[in-house]
C-alpha cells in the first residue's frame, strides 16, 4: 500500500551555518507577517526566505517571492550553504516538549511517500482544505521544485516495530542536529544510511495506510505538481513526510476554539433560547484561562459531548448535548464518525442551525475566527472583536483515523497537533 522510501536530502551545512536554530521556522501557514519580519531579521540564511518569501507591490510575473525563492536556493547549494546527501537516508526526527507541566517526546521518521490519489485509500486525509494555500503552493513548487517543509502522516502498528529500532538508534548514535528552538522545545535529528533499517522501514510501512495529520494543502498541491509535469521532474511522484505511529506517547492534539464575530443580526438572547432544543444550558462562573479544559475534560471523561460558551454579558455557558443522534438526523450522508465529532456538534446544531454561518462562510472565515488560546478569546470579548466564543475539547486520535477510514473530512481547524514539526530541518528536492 504505501511506498516508503529513503532519499537524498538537502541539508544546512553546519560548517558553513554555525548556528541551526536561527534558520529554521515553524510551518508557513502559522506564521504572520510579524514572525515572517523576525525570521528574515534572524539570519540571511533562515528557510524563510525559501518557504515564506516577502512580497513586494513591484512583484510581477519575471520578479516575485516565488522566483527569488528559487534564486537563493540554487545560489546556497552553489555556495555549499546547503548540501545534499552522498547516498539516500531515513532522518529520524525527536521533539522534545513540555505542555501543562508535563514532559513529552514524540519521534518518528522523515522519508519519500509516493503520491497516492486519495480513492485508493493508501493515503488518507481527514480535513477540507482551500483553493487559495494550494494555488500559493503550487506557485512555490513549481518555481522551485521541492518540499521544503513536510507533510505530517500517521500510520498504526500496535506491535511498535520501528520503534524499537528508534530506541537502539537514540542509544548507539549521537544526532547531526541536536538544538532548542525560540519557545525552548529540543529538536534531535539522526540521518540514518543503515540499508537494513531502509528495508525495515519500507517492508513494516508497505502494508499500512497513511493518515494526513497536518499538511492537507500541501499533499494536494503535490498531486496536482505531479498532474502537471508527469515524470518530467524525476521525484515530482513523491513527497516529504513526517510518519509517526498513532501510539506514539508524544501525539498530541490540542483544540482550537472559535470566536463568533460580525454577524448583523447577532442576539445572544435569541441564540440562547434556541440552545435549549438540543442542550442542557447551565450558566456558570467564568473560568480563567486554563479552567475552561478543566472542564469540558471533566465532561468528556463522562462521555459528554460539552461546550463552553463564553459572552461579552460577561457571562459563560456550559453546554451539553442532549441526544447523540441529532447531527445524524440533520446530516444522513455523514460518516458516523463524523457525526460524533464534538467540532461536527457545534458547526451543525449551533453555527449553521442558529447562528446561519454557513459551510461557505465558514471557508472564508467571514464570521469565524480560530484560536487555540483561551485567553486571546476570552480578550477578543472583553475587547469587542468577538459577540460570543466556543470552547472546545481537543479531537482525538481515534476519531481522526475513524473519519478518514469512512472517506470523510473534518471541518477545517478541527485538530491542531503540537508542537508543530519545524521547517529547515532537509528538504526534498524533487530533482534528486
Amino acid at each position: 500500500m504505501a511506498t516508503v522510501s529513503p532519499f537524498r536530502g538537502v541539508r544546512y551545512n553546519p560548517v558553513k551555518v554555525k548556528d541551526l536554530a536561527l534558520i529554521v521556522t515553524p510551518p508557513y501557514d502559522v506564521i504572520d507577517s510579524n514572525a515572517q519580519k523576525k525570521y528574515y531579521e534572524k539570519s540571511p540564511y533562515n528557510i524563510i526566505r525559501l518557504e515564506l518569501g516577502y512580497q513586494y507591490p513591484t512583484d510581477n510575473e519575471q520578479d516575485n517571492r516565488y522566483l527569488r525563492a528559487a534564486r537563493d536556493y540554487h545560489h546556497w547549494l552553489q555556495e555549499g550553504v546547503l548540501i545534499q546527501e552522498k547516498a539516500p537516508a531515513l532522518y529520524l526526527y525527536e521533539q522534545e516538549f513540555t505542555l501543562a507541566h508535563k514532559p513529552y517526546r514524540r519521534t518518528g521518521i522523515f522519508a519519500r511517500v509516493k503520491l497516492e490519489e486519495y480513492q485508493t485509500g493508501t493515503i488518507r486525509p481527514h480535513e477540507e482544505t482551500l483553493a487559495k494555500p494550494k494555488a500559493d503552493r503550487l506557485a512555490l513548487m513549481s518555481a522551485c521544485m521541492t518540499n521544503f517543509s513536510p507533510v505530517f502522516a500517521l500510520y498504526e502498528e500496535p506491535a511498535r516495530t520501528l520503534e524499537e529500532c528508534f530506541d537502539d538508534i537514540k542509544q548507539t548514535i549521537p544526532p547531526e542536529i541536536d538544538i532548542r528552538d525560540e519557545t525552548g522545545e529540543r529538536h534531535r535529528l539522526w540521518v540514518i544510511k543503515d540499508p537494513a533499517f531502509h528495508r525495515k522501514a519500507t517492508a513494516t510501512l508497505a502494508d499500512k495506510v497513511l493518515y494526513i495529520a497536518d499538511g492537507h494543502h500541501r499533499y494536494e498541491t503535490a498531486l496536482t505538481f505531479y498532474h502537471k509535469v508527469g515524470e518530467k521532474v524525476p521525484g515530482a511522484h513523491s513527497i516529504l513526510m513526517y510518519l509517526v505511529n498513532t501510539g506514539d506517547p508524544g501525539l498530541v492534539i490540542l483544540p482550537t476554539h472559535r470566536i463568533v464575530r460580525n454577524l448583523p443580526d447577532f442576539d445572544l438572547s435569541k441564540l440562547k433560547e434556541g440552545l435549549v432544543r438540543d442542550f442542557v444550558v447551565q450558566k456558570i462562573p467564568f473560568p480563567a484561562p486554563g479552567e475552561i479544559q478543566e472542564i469540558l475534560a471533566e465532561q468528556q471523561q463522562r462521555g459528554e459531548t460539552a461546550f463552553v460558551m463564553g459572552s461579552p454579558e460577561p457571562a459563560a455557558y456550559l453546554l451539553t448535548l442532549k441526544n447523540k443522534n441529532r447531527v445524524k438526523a440533520v446530516t444522513p450522508e455523514r460518516s458516523a464518525a463524523w457525526c460524533d465529532l464534538d467540532v461536527s456538534v457545534l458547526h451543525v446544531l449551533i453555527l449553521q442551525e442558529l447562528l446561519g454561518i454557513d459551510a461557505d462562510k465558514m471557508s472564508k472565515q467571514e464570521n469565524l475566527w480560530y484560536t487555540r488560546d483561551e485567553g486571546e478569546a476570552i480578550c477578543a470579548l472583553n475587547k469587542g472583536d468577538g459577540q460570543v466564543v466556543f470552547f472546545l475539547n481537543p479531537t482525538r486520535i481515534e476519531q481522526v483515523t475513524a473519519v478518514a477510514s469512512a472517506g470523510d473530512k473534518m471541518p477545517q481547524k478541527s485538530t491542531y497537533f503540537y508542537p508543530k514539526l519545524l521547517t529547515g530541518l532537509v528538504i526534498n528536492d524533487l530533482n534528486g
